[in-house]
């Protein structure tokens, strides 16, 4: 579905991501594995076209993407939860839902998404007419991946979902990935709690400035010595 073959990013004389290679199957739960400062948010924002490679392709099946405007990226399927929320405080929780929407063509079949949504989320359901920013931390992250969802992604990308959250919350949002995983989603994550993220993985890869030095399934990266004593701990 996804691939990046040797991609150099620049943030001016900085040398952000150094010949990153990596492919994400269809169906599959990927996660990006490293400190902060590693690449792992300048890889979502190269994909997404926040970001734009010096060197190196970007393809989504089979097309390259890495010149296209983020507009086209996200009428190809791409969605992304940015860390920090980043929801619309001004707007209702509708209204941010809709903004999710705003490159589809089926406007009548968005009601069947609002649904699947609140369903996943009540609670939204009961804030629907408040304003964005008036709610807690953890219910604009609900917000923030229900608008992702609006676009009914093929890819959907996880920036540090759990972030700031508290515990009993980032077990929730480990349960909807899981969830949205199992359902079929192809889905990239970036998240701090690395044990939780490569248990939720197929595949991982570890990021070390800017470079991949380690990829294979989420089991074997989990057993590796160098992650153990660096990422998680023990």
């Amino acid at each position: 579905m996804l691939q990046l073959t040797d991609v150099d990013v620049y943030y001016g004389r900085v040398h952000a991501l150094k010949s990153v290679s990596l492919r994400i199957e269809e169906g599959e739960l990927v996660t990006l594995v490293g400190a902060n400062g590693a690449g792992k948010s300048t890889t979502l924002k190269t994909i997404s076209g926040m970001q734009r490679p010096r060197n190196g392709t970007i393809t989504f099946y089979g097309e390259d993407i890495g010149t296209k405007s983020m507009e086209q990226i996200v009428k190809l399927g791409i969605a992304q939860c940015p860390e920090g929320r980043r929801v619309f405080p001004d707007l209702t929780v509708v209204e941010n839902l809709r903004m999710g929407a705003y490159t589809r063509k089926d406007k009548s079949e968005l009601k069947k998404d609002y649904d699947e949504i609140f369903s996943l989320f009540p609670i939204l359901n009961e804030r629907k007419q408040q304003s964005a920013g008036s709610l807690s931390g953890g219910e604009q992250q609900m917000l923030a991946i229900g608008r992702a969802l609006m676009l009914r992604p093929r890819l959907l990308m996880f920036d540090e979902p759990s972030l700031g959250l508290a515990p009993i919350l980032v077990e929730k949002m480990a349960e909807v990935i899981n969830l949205l995983h199992n359902r079929g989603t192809t889905i990239l994550l970036v998240e701090q709690n690395a044990e939780m993220a490569l248990r939720l993985a197929d595949r991982a890869y570890v990021l070390e400035t800017g470079r991949v030095v380690l990829e294979g399934s989420s089991q074997s990266v989990l057993n590796d010595e160098h992650v153990r004593s660096a990422y998680l701990g023990n």
